[in-house]
């Protein structure tokens, strides 16, 4: 009997996600045993701190995860995708994207409204610099920071100190959570961060772990997450950084739309390419808007 070990974060999110790969595991492999570790990592101890370059690490929410999988203290690792960084450890690798959720991002409102009432000295929580820069190209709205994990946010709508909040939908649709007034925000305008709604199942290459892990990768969704991913690390962009990409596939090919702002969010360029090679395909278009960015 093979016994393998995760590590996961401790929210309820995370725990969500590990939960669902380990079911997706043992529904393949019966008799398979898993084993939870639960490590804190920066982003669990530094609920207070401000998200932005200056106080957050690179990889604040996986760093203490992947380095329990380089020193072989758990087996595999399961992630929110857009979480880990575009420089992982060389001998990590994702074994496995299983099924993409809803890619979109949500508006949480107070009131019932319609996205087009959303305006001058709207109060909107994020501490997202893609979703800020995303939601003042569509209204002189005020933007204001919040921190916490999906269910905290959710609540901190009712102090009054919002008018909305923006959240990923998968999140939500994951822990079930239904909130009263919910608009659901076009991709096409509010393009999600790469990889949103994918989780990666993260071990060491060659590994036994690899081989059984990989029974669960969903390659559609592996295969246009590599296209949004080698859009983002040509951007040379961390997670602070306002940029969007979003893949979709029919059959061999893939178009992926991106959205590229500069650092104050003050100007913005996109574009939609088409290709075969995911990881030559996100290049290409990192390049073009990087050129056009910097022309502007």
């Amino acid at each position: 009997m093979t016994t393998l070990r995760v590590g996961t974060r401790g929210s309820d999110l995370a725990m969500w996600q590990t939960n669902w790969v380990s079911d997706l595991l043992r529904e393949i492999h019966p008799g398979l045993e898993i084993e939870q570790v639960i490590i804190t990592t920066h982003g669990d101890t530094a609920t207070d701190a401000p998200f932005d370059a200056a106080s957050w690490p690179a990889g604040g929410f996986v760093g203490a995860i992947e380095q329990a999988l380089c020193e072989d203290r758990i087996d595999f690792a399961v992630h929110s995708y857009k979480d880990l960084t575009t420089q992982s450890p060389e001998e990590l690798i994702v074994a496995a994207v299983p099924s993409r959720a809803m890619v979109c991002d949500v508006l949480l409102t107070r009131e019932a409204i319609e996205l087009e009432d959303v305006g001058e000295g709207f109060r909107v929580g994020t501490s997202s610099p893609r979703r800020s820069a995303q939601m003042r190209r569509h209204a002189k709205v005020e933007i204001v920071p919040i921190r916490g994990n999906v269910p905290t946010r959710v609540k901190k709508l009712d102090t009054g100190d919002y008018d909305g909040v923006m959240l990923a939908a998968a999140g939500l649709k994951r822990l079930g959570i239904e909130p009263e007034h919910i608009i659901e925000l076009p991709v096409d305008r509010f393009v999600p961060a790469p990889a949103q709604g994918a989780v990666a199942v993260q071990t060491k290459r060659e590994t036994e772990a690899e081989t059984i892990i990989d029974a669960i990768d969903d390659k559609p969704s592996h295969r246009g997450v590599r296209a949004e991913r080698s859009f983002l690390k040509a951007i040379e962009a961390g997670c602070h950084t306002p940029v969007g990409a979003l893949a979709h596939l029919e059959g061999d090919e893939i178009e992926i739309h991106g959205q590229l702002f500069s650092d104050d969010g003050g100007r913005m360029v996109e574009a939609i390419m088409t290709g075969s090679d995911p990881l030559e395909l996100g290049q290409i278009l990192a390049g073009k808007l990087k050129s056009e960015l910097g022309d502007g």
